[in-house]
């Protein structure tokens, strides 16, 4: 009976190591089948879905595709709220994601604010250091302009242009920072900016007739509030035969004359690089100083331009980019 146990033994420890061995081959093989790579988990939090904001997004996406990088994404929208955007940025923590993607200053403070440990990187943001989310883990991509390069770009089209209008939303720090930007740049170039400032998109229409009526052209900053109108904006301007140019070709999209601004896609690509960095060579976002976009090509919206009856010089033709 002694040596019928005893062989049951070896027999079960037999069968029990070549399981293992199964297991083990098989996650062998589990592990060629994904090129023994990680699959990251990456929280993106948007404050609100408009074309700029949007083409960040896919930008960044785009990066890891193109990297060959597997990723899920868990992507948020808080529909311009910012305590939605609180609890986007609380949800990504508590379920513990690799890194988060925050697009525009809000989901960004938000997200900064929610932990101290897990990389946050942005994008859309004009001005990080006023909107207090520089920490040891948050870095990105800011998409502050040169403005008086935009607006040395409107005098070639009308040197006669002494006045321009700027609307903007009163409480994003981002437009604030954008407005200054301009004074700064317009007194440069002895140019007077007249001022209408919002709260809500209500507001928009009246400060629009305002600035037709007071101002030569009209500039559009990189506004959350004003993009999601932005072709009432552009149609009223155009109405009254003046010129609108934006930050950015979203705005042109939109029915803005002309822009020499950024590529929110590259700013996403950028930023999708820089989590890259992060989540694949082991980079601290203490280690990477957030960066700014150069201006990208020209792009003019031939419908406006045909509407206004505006001819484009020369040195500016040759280099645009003409969207309808």
């Amino acid at each position: 009976m002694k040596k019928i146990l005893t062989l049951l033994s070896l027999m079960t420890l037999m069968i029990l190591s070549c399981g293992n061995g199964n297991t083990s081959q098989e996650k062998k093989s589990d592990s060629a089948s994904t090129g023994g790579s990680k699959k990251y988990r990456i929280g993106i939090t948007q404050i609100v879905a408009h074309p700029a904001l949007d083409s960040a997004r896919e930008g960044f996406k785009a990066a890891f595709k193109e990297a060959g990088i597997d990723a899920d994404f868990d992507e948020k929208n808080a529909n311009g709220e910012a305590a939605t955007a609180n609890l986007i940025a609380n949800s990504f923590v508590s379920s513990k994601v690799d890194l988060i993607y925050s697009i525009a200053t809000s989901t960004t403070q938000a997200a900064a604010q929610s932990t101290n440990t897990i990389p946050v990187v942005f994008s859309a943001i004009t001005d990080p250091e006023s909107a207090g989310i520089l920490k040891n883990n948050v870095t990105g991509v800011s998409d502050r302009v040169d403005i008086k390069q935009q607006l040395q770009l409107l005098l070639k089209l009308d040197s006669k242009i002494k006045k321009v209008g700027v609307i903007y939303n009163s409480s994003e720090q981002n437009s604030k920072v954008q407005v200054d930007d301009l004074k700064a740049a317009a007194k440069e170039l002895g140019i007077e900016v007249v001022e209408k400032s919002v709260i809500q998109a209500s507001e928009i229409p009246q400060a629009a007739d305002a600035l037709t009526r007071e101002s030569d052209a009209i500039y559009l900053p990189t506004d959350n509030l004003v993009a999601s109108v932005v072709n009432l904006l552009t149609d009223k301007a155009t109405a009254a035969k003046k010129i609108v140019f934006g930050a950015e070709s979203a705005h042109v999209k939109g029915g803005a004359l002309i822009t020499q601004g950024i590529d929110y896609y590259e700013m996403g690509k950028q930023a999708g690089k820089i989590a890259i960095d992060i989540l694949k060579n082991g980079k601290k976002p203490s280690e990477i100083k957030y960066q700014r976009m150069s201006l990208n090509d020209i792009v003019v919206n031939g419908k406006t331009m045909a509407a206004l009856g505006i001819t484009l010089p020369e040195d500016i033709k040759s280099k645009a980019k003409i969207i309808n």
